[in-house]
């Protein structure tokens, strides 16, 4: 299932199959109206981290938007919701028993406009393209300033 972005929801793809697989995992945990919450962990940093966890309803945050897969709510962390635009949940079965996948392209950097201001550009650009393949030799780079609208 996807979920458009409606005012300032974040647009969150969440497969059947995953559905059905923490479904699963939430009926073993025997609490009356688990969820489970998805959150970024040091968000717009390179050290980002997408994750879930259950939800029990005392751990409820009033600003975390919700959306209500039928079978159990999703709670997307209120602070996490720019940097989880377009993240994708998918089960897959295996040999193994199977693998939940989570990808969230946005995590490290939050998804900008073309109208966004120049700064946020030039770092949406070195977070998502250049530093991902400079760090595959050790390196990285940031921007210092922008000087008369030029780098």
């Amino acid at each position: 299932k996807t979920f458009k972005r409606v005012e300032n929801m974040a647009q969150v793809t969440v497969t059947d199959p995953a559905r059905d697989y923490l479904a699963q995992l939430i009926e073993k945990q025997d609490v009356e109206g688990m969820g489970v919450r998805i959150f970024v962990t040091q968000p717009g940093t390179k050290n980002a981290e997408t994750c879930l966890a259950y939800c029990p309803p005392n751990e409820v945050v009033p600003t975390d938007e919700q959306v209500d897969l039928d079978k159990f709510i999703l709670y997307l962390d209120h602070n996490s919701v720019p940097f989880l635009e377009e993240a994708y949940v998918d089960y897959s079965k295996d040999q193994m028993g199977g693998q939940l996948t989570i990808k969230a392209p946005n995590a490290k950097v939050p998804k900008i406009d073309d109208d966004a201001p120049l700064p946020d550009r030039v770092n949406y650009i070195l977070a998502s393209e250049i530093n991902p393949n400079l760090a595959a030799h050790g390196g990285e780079v940031s921007l210092v300033e922008i000087v008369d609208e030029s780098v």
